[in-house]
Protein backbone atom coordinates (compact mmCIF):
# COMPACT_ATOMS: atom_id res chain seq x y z
CA UNK A 1 0.00 0.00 0.00
CA UNK A 2 1.32 3.44 -0.90
CA UNK A 3 1.83 6.38 1.44
CA UNK A 4 -1.54 7.93 0.54
CA UNK A 5 -3.63 4.88 1.41
CA UNK A 6 -4.07 3.54 -2.13
CA UNK A 7 -3.46 -0.06 -3.10
CA UNK A 8 -0.44 -0.44 -5.36
CA UNK A 9 -1.42 -2.15 -8.63
CA UNK A 10 0.15 -2.62 -12.00
CA UNK A 11 0.57 0.30 -14.35
CA UNK A 12 -2.58 1.25 -16.21
CA UNK A 13 -5.02 -0.08 -13.56
CA UNK A 14 -7.22 2.18 -11.41
CA UNK A 15 -6.03 2.75 -7.83
CA UNK A 16 -8.84 2.11 -5.34
CA UNK A 17 -8.69 2.50 -1.57
CA UNK A 18 -10.06 -0.23 0.68
CA UNK A 19 -12.49 2.35 2.13
CA UNK A 20 -14.01 2.94 -1.31
CA UNK A 21 -14.35 -0.78 -1.92
CA UNK A 22 -16.23 -1.38 1.36
CA UNK A 23 -18.39 1.77 1.15
CA UNK A 24 -22.12 0.79 0.99
CA UNK A 25 -24.43 2.03 -1.75
CA UNK A 26 -26.15 5.27 -0.78
CA UNK A 27 -29.85 5.34 -1.75
CA UNK A 28 -31.13 7.96 -4.18
CA UNK A 29 -33.60 9.05 -1.47
CA UNK A 30 -32.81 8.42 2.21
CA UNK A 31 -35.36 7.17 4.70
CA UNK A 32 -35.42 10.47 6.60
CA UNK A 33 -36.00 12.38 3.36
CA UNK A 34 -38.80 9.96 2.49
CA UNK A 35 -40.52 10.58 5.85
CA UNK A 36 -40.08 14.34 5.49
CA UNK A 37 -41.68 14.45 2.03
CA UNK A 38 -44.42 11.99 2.99
CA UNK A 39 -45.38 14.08 6.00
CA UNK A 40 -46.27 16.98 3.70
CA UNK A 41 -47.67 14.83 0.90
CA UNK A 42 -50.02 12.84 3.11
CA UNK A 43 -51.02 15.91 5.12
CA UNK A 44 -52.35 17.29 1.82
CA UNK A 45 -53.94 13.97 0.87
CA UNK A 46 -56.07 13.64 4.04
CA UNK A 47 -58.15 16.86 3.56
CA UNK A 48 -58.47 16.10 -0.16
CA UNK A 49 -59.91 12.67 0.64
CA UNK A 50 -62.32 14.09 3.22
CA UNK A 51 -63.51 16.74 0.77
CA UNK A 52 -63.86 14.14 -1.98
CA UNK A 53 -65.88 11.80 0.24
CA UNK A 54 -68.30 14.64 0.95
CA UNK A 55 -68.63 15.69 -2.71
CA UNK A 56 -69.13 12.13 -3.96
CA UNK A 57 -71.86 11.51 -1.41
CA UNK A 58 -73.54 14.59 -2.87
CA UNK A 59 -73.02 13.20 -6.39
CA UNK A 60 -74.61 9.88 -5.43
CA UNK A 61 -77.64 11.59 -3.88
CA UNK A 62 -78.08 13.94 -6.85
CA UNK A 63 -77.88 11.21 -9.49
CA UNK A 64 -80.25 9.09 -7.44
CA UNK A 65 -82.74 11.97 -7.37
CA UNK A 66 -82.28 12.55 -11.09
CA UNK A 67 -83.23 8.94 -11.74
CA UNK A 68 -81.78 6.32 -14.06
CA UNK A 69 -83.66 7.18 -17.22
CA UNK A 70 -80.46 7.38 -19.30
CA UNK A 71 -77.36 5.15 -19.49
CA UNK A 72 -75.17 8.16 -18.73
CA UNK A 73 -76.89 8.75 -15.38
CA UNK A 74 -76.40 5.09 -14.47
CA UNK A 75 -72.72 5.24 -15.37
CA UNK A 76 -72.10 8.49 -13.49
CA UNK A 77 -73.98 7.18 -10.43
CA UNK A 78 -71.80 4.05 -10.37
CA UNK A 79 -68.67 6.15 -11.02
CA UNK A 80 -69.49 8.27 -7.96
CA UNK A 81 -69.76 5.10 -5.86
CA UNK A 82 -66.41 3.83 -7.19
CA UNK A 83 -64.78 7.21 -6.50
CA UNK A 84 -66.25 7.22 -2.98
CA UNK A 85 -64.73 3.79 -2.24
CA UNK A 86 -61.41 4.90 -3.74
CA UNK A 87 -61.33 7.98 -1.53
CA UNK A 88 -62.34 6.10 1.62
CA UNK A 89 -59.46 3.70 1.26
CA UNK A 90 -57.12 6.46 0.08
CA UNK A 91 -57.86 8.06 3.44
CA UNK A 92 -56.99 4.78 5.20
CA UNK A 93 -53.74 4.54 3.24
CA UNK A 94 -52.89 8.19 4.01
CA UNK A 95 -53.37 7.69 7.75
CA UNK A 96 -51.58 4.34 7.73
CA UNK A 97 -48.48 5.68 5.98
CA UNK A 98 -48.31 9.07 7.71
CA UNK A 99 -44.94 9.45 9.49
CA UNK A 100 -46.67 10.85 12.59
CA UNK A 101 -48.42 7.49 13.12
CA UNK A 102 -45.75 5.03 12.01
CA UNK A 103 -43.85 5.08 15.32
CA UNK A 104 -46.92 4.84 17.55
CA UNK A 105 -46.70 1.99 20.03
CA UNK A 106 -49.69 0.01 18.76
CA UNK A 107 -50.43 -3.70 18.73
CA UNK A 108 -50.58 -3.66 14.94
CA UNK A 109 -48.61 -2.02 12.12
CA UNK A 110 -50.32 1.04 10.63
CA UNK A 111 -48.59 0.47 7.29
CA UNK A 112 -49.79 -3.13 7.19
CA UNK A 113 -53.28 -1.97 8.16
CA UNK A 114 -53.25 0.39 5.17
CA UNK A 115 -52.06 -2.43 2.91
CA UNK A 116 -55.25 -4.31 3.74
CA UNK A 117 -57.26 -1.27 2.63
CA UNK A 118 -55.14 -1.07 -0.51
CA UNK A 119 -56.74 -4.29 -1.75
CA UNK A 120 -60.12 -2.56 -2.01
CA UNK A 121 -58.47 0.65 -3.24
CA UNK A 122 -57.01 -1.02 -6.32
CA UNK A 123 -60.26 -2.79 -7.14
CA UNK A 124 -62.33 0.41 -6.85
CA UNK A 125 -59.76 2.30 -8.96
CA UNK A 126 -60.05 -0.35 -11.66
CA UNK A 127 -63.86 -0.22 -11.56
CA UNK A 128 -63.70 3.57 -11.93
CA UNK A 129 -61.41 3.10 -14.94
CA UNK A 130 -63.84 0.64 -16.53
CA UNK A 131 -66.80 2.98 -16.04
CA UNK A 132 -64.92 6.01 -17.38
CA UNK A 133 -63.97 4.01 -20.46
CA UNK A 134 -67.61 2.95 -20.96
CA UNK A 135 -68.79 6.59 -20.67
CA UNK A 136 -66.11 7.71 -23.11
CA UNK A 137 -66.97 5.02 -25.66
CA UNK A 138 -70.70 5.75 -25.29
CA UNK A 139 -70.14 9.45 -26.01
CA UNK A 140 -67.93 8.58 -28.98
CA UNK A 141 -70.64 6.33 -30.39
CA UNK A 142 -73.14 9.14 -29.83
CA UNK A 143 -71.05 11.36 -32.10
CA UNK A 144 -70.36 8.71 -34.78
CA UNK A 145 -73.70 6.86 -34.73
CA UNK A 146 -76.22 9.35 -33.29
CA UNK A 147 -79.22 7.38 -34.62
CA UNK A 148 -78.06 3.96 -33.36
CA UNK A 149 -76.44 4.77 -30.04
CA UNK A 150 -79.71 4.37 -28.10
CA UNK A 151 -80.05 0.82 -29.44
CA UNK A 152 -76.41 -0.02 -28.64
CA UNK A 153 -76.12 1.56 -25.17
CA UNK A 154 -79.42 0.91 -23.42
CA UNK A 155 -79.98 1.06 -19.68
CA UNK A 156 -79.90 -2.73 -19.42
CA UNK A 157 -76.70 -2.95 -21.48
CA UNK A 158 -74.95 -0.35 -19.32
CA UNK A 159 -76.10 -1.98 -16.08
CA UNK A 160 -74.93 -5.39 -17.28
CA UNK A 161 -71.55 -4.01 -18.35
CA UNK A 162 -70.95 -2.41 -14.96
CA UNK A 163 -72.15 -5.52 -13.12
CA UNK A 164 -69.78 -7.63 -15.22
CA UNK A 165 -66.89 -5.29 -14.37
CA UNK A 166 -67.61 -5.57 -10.65
CA UNK A 167 -67.80 -9.38 -10.85
CA UNK A 168 -64.53 -9.48 -12.79
CA UNK A 169 -62.74 -7.27 -10.25
CA UNK A 170 -63.96 -9.39 -7.33
CA UNK A 171 -63.00 -12.63 -9.08
CA UNK A 172 -59.56 -11.39 -10.18
CA UNK A 173 -58.76 -9.72 -6.85
CA UNK A 174 -59.89 -12.59 -4.63
CA UNK A 175 -56.73 -14.73 -5.20
CA UNK A 176 -54.71 -12.05 -3.36
CA UNK A 177 -56.40 -13.20 -0.15
CA UNK A 178 -54.84 -16.66 -0.58
CA UNK A 179 -51.33 -15.25 -0.91
CA UNK A 180 -51.26 -13.16 2.27
CA UNK A 181 -51.87 -13.70 5.96
CA UNK A 182 -51.51 -11.97 9.33
CA UNK A 183 -48.77 -13.06 11.72
CA UNK A 184 -47.21 -11.94 14.97
CA UNK A 185 -43.71 -10.64 14.23
CA UNK A 186 -41.29 -8.41 16.19
CA UNK A 187 -41.41 -4.73 15.24
CA UNK A 188 -38.15 -3.01 14.28
CA UNK A 189 -39.54 0.32 15.53
CA UNK A 190 -41.20 -0.42 18.87
CA UNK A 191 -39.30 -3.66 19.71
CA UNK A 192 -42.49 -5.55 20.52
CA UNK A 193 -44.51 -8.27 18.81
CA UNK A 194 -47.26 -6.86 16.60
CA UNK A 195 -49.76 -8.14 14.04
CA UNK A 196 -48.29 -7.70 10.57
CA UNK A 197 -49.31 -8.32 6.99
CA UNK A 198 -47.16 -11.09 5.51
CA UNK A 199 -47.02 -12.12 1.84
CA UNK A 200 -46.13 -15.81 1.69
CA UNK A 201 -46.98 -16.30 -2.00
CA UNK A 202 -45.62 -13.22 -3.81
CA UNK A 203 -46.07 -14.74 -7.27
CA UNK A 204 -49.80 -15.24 -6.72
CA UNK A 205 -50.20 -11.72 -5.32
CA UNK A 206 -48.25 -10.15 -8.20
CA UNK A 207 -50.27 -12.07 -10.77
CA UNK A 208 -53.52 -11.00 -9.11
CA UNK A 209 -52.43 -7.34 -9.16
CA UNK A 210 -51.48 -7.67 -12.81
CA UNK A 211 -54.83 -9.15 -13.83
CA UNK A 212 -57.09 -7.09 -11.56
CA UNK A 213 -55.40 -3.67 -11.64
CA UNK A 214 -52.47 -3.16 -14.00
CA UNK A 215 -53.94 -4.59 -17.21
CA UNK A 216 -57.47 -3.12 -16.77
CA UNK A 217 -56.05 0.29 -15.94
CA UNK A 218 -53.66 0.21 -18.88
CA UNK A 219 -56.38 -0.85 -21.34
CA UNK A 220 -58.92 1.66 -20.01
CA UNK A 221 -56.32 4.42 -19.94
CA UNK A 222 -55.52 3.82 -23.61
CA UNK A 223 -59.24 3.74 -24.51
CA UNK A 224 -59.98 6.95 -22.61
CA UNK A 225 -57.00 8.81 -24.09
CA UNK A 226 -57.92 7.84 -27.65
CA UNK A 227 -61.61 8.54 -27.05
CA UNK A 228 -60.90 11.93 -25.47
CA UNK A 229 -58.74 12.99 -28.41
CA UNK A 230 -61.52 11.89 -30.76
CA UNK A 231 -64.19 13.77 -28.77
CA UNK A 232 -62.10 16.94 -28.67
CA UNK A 233 -61.58 16.85 -32.44
CA UNK A 234 -65.27 16.23 -33.12
CA UNK A 235 -66.30 18.91 -30.64
CA UNK A 236 -64.07 21.45 -32.41
CA UNK A 237 -65.46 20.43 -35.79
CA UNK A 238 -69.00 20.83 -34.48
CA UNK A 239 -68.27 24.31 -33.15
CA UNK A 240 -66.67 25.37 -36.42
CA UNK A 241 -69.59 23.97 -38.40
CA UNK A 242 -72.11 25.68 -36.12
CA UNK A 243 -70.25 28.98 -36.47
CA UNK A 244 -70.29 28.63 -40.27
CA UNK A 245 -74.00 27.77 -40.32
CA UNK A 246 -74.88 30.70 -38.07
CA UNK A 247 -73.18 33.12 -40.47
CA UNK A 248 -74.91 31.67 -43.53
CA UNK A 249 -78.27 31.25 -41.84
CA UNK A 250 -78.41 27.50 -42.49
CA UNK A 251 -79.35 24.86 -39.90
CA UNK A 252 -77.09 22.06 -38.83
CA UNK A 253 -78.12 18.78 -37.30
CA UNK A 254 -74.61 17.61 -36.45
CA UNK A 255 -74.81 18.07 -32.66
CA UNK A 256 -77.53 19.58 -30.50
CA UNK A 257 -76.82 22.00 -27.66
CA UNK A 258 -77.61 19.33 -25.08
CA UNK A 259 -75.29 16.80 -26.72
CA UNK A 260 -72.56 19.41 -27.03
CA UNK A 261 -72.77 20.20 -23.30
CA UNK A 262 -72.69 16.52 -22.43
CA UNK A 263 -69.73 15.82 -24.72
CA UNK A 264 -67.86 18.76 -23.25
CA UNK A 265 -68.56 17.55 -19.73
CA UNK A 266 -67.38 14.03 -20.60
CA UNK A 267 -64.18 15.53 -22.00
CA UNK A 268 -63.51 17.19 -18.64
CA UNK A 269 -64.37 13.99 -16.72
CA UNK A 270 -62.01 12.01 -18.97
CA UNK A 271 -59.29 14.65 -18.55
CA UNK A 272 -59.58 14.36 -14.77
CA UNK A 273 -59.35 10.58 -15.05
CA UNK A 274 -56.24 10.84 -17.26
CA UNK A 275 -54.63 13.18 -14.73
CA UNK A 276 -55.29 10.78 -11.85
CA UNK A 277 -54.45 7.55 -13.70
CA UNK A 278 -51.24 8.69 -15.42
CA UNK A 279 -48.96 8.24 -12.34
CA UNK A 280 -50.30 4.73 -11.74
CA UNK A 281 -49.86 3.82 -15.42
CA UNK A 282 -46.30 5.14 -15.38
CA UNK A 283 -45.52 3.14 -12.24
CA UNK A 284 -46.06 -0.16 -14.03
CA UNK A 285 -44.91 0.94 -17.49
CA UNK A 286 -41.54 2.42 -16.46
CA UNK A 287 -40.43 -0.65 -14.41
CA UNK A 288 -41.08 -2.78 -17.50
CA UNK A 289 -38.47 -0.71 -19.37
CA UNK A 290 -36.29 -0.05 -16.29
CA UNK A 291 -36.57 -3.10 -13.99
CA UNK A 292 -34.39 -1.56 -11.28
CA UNK A 293 -37.21 0.74 -10.20
CA UNK A 294 -38.93 -1.40 -7.57
CA UNK A 295 -39.52 -1.27 -3.83
CA UNK A 296 -36.80 -3.79 -2.88
CA UNK A 297 -34.03 -1.99 -4.74
CA UNK A 298 -31.55 -0.55 -2.16
CA UNK A 299 -30.87 2.48 -4.35
CA UNK A 300 -34.35 3.32 -5.76
CA UNK A 301 -36.65 1.58 -3.27
CA UNK A 302 -37.56 4.70 -1.27
CA UNK A 303 -38.09 6.66 -4.49
CA UNK A 304 -40.53 3.99 -5.68
CA UNK A 305 -42.43 4.23 -2.38
CA UNK A 306 -42.66 8.01 -2.73
CA UNK A 307 -43.94 7.76 -6.31
CA UNK A 308 -46.52 5.20 -5.21
CA UNK A 309 -47.92 7.52 -2.55
CA UNK A 310 -47.81 10.47 -4.96
CA UNK A 311 -49.90 8.42 -7.40
CA UNK A 312 -52.47 7.79 -4.65
CA UNK A 313 -52.68 11.53 -3.92
CA UNK A 314 -53.14 12.33 -7.63
CA UNK A 315 -55.88 9.69 -7.89
CA UNK A 316 -57.64 11.12 -4.83
CA UNK A 317 -57.52 14.64 -6.27
CA UNK A 318 -59.02 13.53 -9.58
CA UNK A 319 -61.85 11.68 -7.80
CA UNK A 320 -62.72 14.69 -5.61
CA UNK A 321 -63.48 17.44 -8.11
CA UNK A 322 -65.96 15.77 -10.48
CA UNK A 323 -68.79 17.63 -8.78
CA UNK A 324 -67.63 20.93 -10.33
CA UNK A 325 -67.88 19.40 -13.80
CA UNK A 326 -71.34 18.00 -13.03
CA UNK A 327 -72.58 21.37 -11.78
CA UNK A 328 -71.53 22.91 -15.08
CA UNK A 329 -73.18 20.09 -17.02
CA UNK A 330 -76.63 21.66 -16.88
CA UNK A 331 -79.38 23.10 -14.80
CA UNK A 332 -80.85 19.71 -13.87
CA UNK A 333 -77.86 18.65 -11.78
CA UNK A 334 -77.60 22.11 -10.23
CA UNK A 335 -81.30 22.08 -9.29
CA UNK A 336 -81.04 18.66 -7.69
CA UNK A 337 -77.78 19.61 -5.96
CA UNK A 338 -79.36 22.65 -4.33
CA UNK A 339 -82.07 20.40 -2.86
CA UNK A 340 -79.53 18.17 -1.10
CA UNK A 341 -79.42 18.99 2.61
CA UNK A 342 -76.55 18.53 5.02
CA UNK A 343 -78.55 15.94 6.96
CA UNK A 344 -78.57 13.72 3.86
CA UNK A 345 -74.81 13.95 3.46
CA UNK A 346 -73.62 13.54 7.03
CA UNK A 347 -75.23 12.30 10.27
CA UNK A 348 -73.75 15.14 12.30
CA UNK A 349 -76.31 17.99 12.58
CA UNK A 350 -73.79 20.83 12.59
CA UNK A 351 -72.91 23.53 10.17
CA UNK A 352 -76.26 23.74 8.35
CA UNK A 353 -76.00 27.46 7.67
CA UNK A 354 -72.35 27.23 6.60
CA UNK A 355 -73.19 24.39 4.23
CA UNK A 356 -76.05 26.42 2.70
CA UNK A 357 -73.76 29.41 2.20
CA UNK A 358 -71.07 27.22 0.58
CA UNK A 359 -73.64 25.46 -1.64
CA UNK A 360 -75.19 28.73 -2.85
CA UNK A 361 -71.75 30.21 -3.47
CA UNK A 362 -70.60 27.24 -5.57
CA UNK A 363 -73.79 27.01 -7.64
CA UNK A 364 -73.90 30.75 -8.28
CA UNK A 365 -70.29 30.84 -9.48
CA UNK A 366 -70.70 27.84 -11.78
CA UNK A 367 -73.67 28.57 -14.08
CA UNK A 368 -74.96 26.07 -16.61
CA UNK A 369 -73.34 26.11 -20.02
Amino acid sequence: MGSFGFVEVESGAMNTSMEDVMKPIQPFLTYDELLYINSYLLSISIPICIFGIFTNIVNILVFYKMGFSSPTNISLFCLAIADLLTLCFSLVISFGNHPALIRDDLSFSMIDFSRVGAQVYYSSCAIGSWITAVINVERSFCVVFPMKVKQIFTRKTTARLIAGMVIYQIASGLPRSFGVRFAWIPSAVTNRTIISYVIFNPRLVSLSYLVSFSLPNLICFFVVVVGTIFLISKFKQSRQLRSTMSRTGEKSNKMSDKDARLVRSMIFVSALYIYGATPNVLLYVIPAAYPSLHMDNPYLGYLHSLLLLAAIVAQAASCSVNIFVYVRMGSNFKTKATSVTISEVTPWPVGYQYYDILRDSVTSRLPAL
